[in-house]
């Protein structure tokens, strides 16, 4: 089994594992904060929407209610930023890889191949598909494709269910979202093109290994936006109900 699988591709694997292991504790806690954070901030999307419009023409004394308000309520705006420890803290780990990879690429004494691979030090852009296109070959262009999906997938399940009536702020933190959703999974295709397909498949297993645990903190987050949304969206029109209501008893009265 090993022998077609390809030893070389499952100590690659073995090798993502570990260091996933190793950094689950913290990639929990990050999941842990932006969870937190999220419904803190819609917590208190009712009164920072007020506190706008109250100081719409007065910027600076819009942004001292507004840091007031988070310290009354223990918020701190930047905690979403831990989300990048997890990102950094695996460059070292990729760059030691790529220079492994790129030495070992030098020579093909040992088998190398990865399943249907022939070669996991090659890198996918020197096998073009069609000369002159930068279209690896299919056997080459599987690893980076399934590191793209893989990578979208991941960022669809961070984003979290828009609330019914999201604040100006939260709309343009979904539009940057979204634009982070097309991007990511573009550059993380280019990149596994452009370096060898270990590399790809290293990012590849990494990304499986944090849907796994991201499905355990948060479910499947924005991968069901229709499911999360049809919750909130019927309070208004049970609030609306409920004041229609209110207002018939009155004029009975």
């Amino acid at each position: 089994m090993i022998a077609f699988i390809g030893a070389y591709g499952v100590a690659i694997i073995l090798l993502t594992i570990m260091v996933r292991l190793v950094l689950a504790p913290l990639f929990h806690f990050q999941l842990s904060m932006g969870k937190r954070s999220m419904q803190q901030q819609r917590k208190l999307a009712p009164q920072m929407a007020e506190l706008r419009k109250k100081y719409k023409n007065d910027p600076q004394k819009q942004q001292a209610a507004m840091m007031a308000l988070y310290r009354e309520h223990g918020y701190n705006p930047l905690s979403g930023l831990s989300g990048c420890l997890p990102a950094l803290l695996q460059f070292p780990i990729l760059s030691a890889l790529y220079y492994v990879f790129l030495g070992n690429a030098q020579h093909h004494s040992f088998s190398d191949h990865f399943l249907f691979v022939p070669h996991l030090n090659d890198t996918p852009s020197a096998h073009q598909l069609v000369p002159g296109l930068p279209i690896p070959t299919l056997v080459y262009l599987v690893i980076p494709v399934l590191a793209a999906v893989t990578t979208f997938v991941q960022s669809r399940m961070m984003q979290q269910p828009p609330s019914a009536a999201p604040t100006e702020q939260e709309q343009q933190q979904q539009q940057m979202t979204r634009t982070m959703q097309v991007m990511m999974p573009l550059m993380i295709a280019y990149f596994a093109f452009i370096t060898p397909a270990g590399l790809g498949l290293y990012w590849f297993v990494s990304n499986c290994f944090s849907i796994i645990q991201q499905y355990f903190v948060t479910g499947w987050g924005g991968l069901r936006p229709q499911a999360a949304a049809s919750v909130p969206a019927s309070a208004p029109a049970v609030q609306s109900a409920s004041q229609s209501s209110k207002r018939t008893r009155r004029a009975r009265k």
